[in-house]
């Protein structure tokens, strides 16, 4: 009986985890405005773009929707441009793979490339002595 009175009765998540759930879904978009800061980030005053985008977040968490399908409704609405990172699909993985696959080709070369240089400029230095 006692377990039954000390359930919430209401299927509105508490404060804490409304809060957390918000912070989740508003460090995964990017604000509209000119500043292309994260939304918990961007600082503008009245800024009309991500004040409007916070309180559509705190309500879709009230209305009990889930962080995922929030962060899916605005890039639907918006665009991929909405995200604060490329996802992990299709051509957007290559954003992911390709600074590290252009530094590994890379590599290798440098010796290459700046080898030859360091020489030329220490027989400059040294023919100047």
């Amino acid at each position: 009986m006692l377990i039954i009175l000390g359930a919430p009765l209401s299927s509105v998540p508490e404060t804490s985890d409304l809060e957390g759930h918000y912070r989740e879904a508003a460090a995964q978009l990017v604000c509209q405005c000119s500043c292309h800061e994260q939304l918990t980030v961007c600082a503008m005053q009245n800024c009309g773009s991500a004040t409007p985008m916070r309180a559509e977040i705190r309500e879709k968490l009230q209305a009990g929707m889930t962080v995922e399908k929030i962060v899916d409704g605005f890039v639907a609405s918006i665009g991929k441009q909405a995200l604060a990172a490329p996802t992990l699909k299709g051509f957007d993985l290559t954003a992911w793979i390709m600074p590290f696959v252009i530094f590994a080709l890379g590599l290798p070369n440098a010796p290459v490339i700046v080898d030859p240089r360091v020489e030329r400029e220490l027989k400059d230095f040294e023919g100047e002595s």
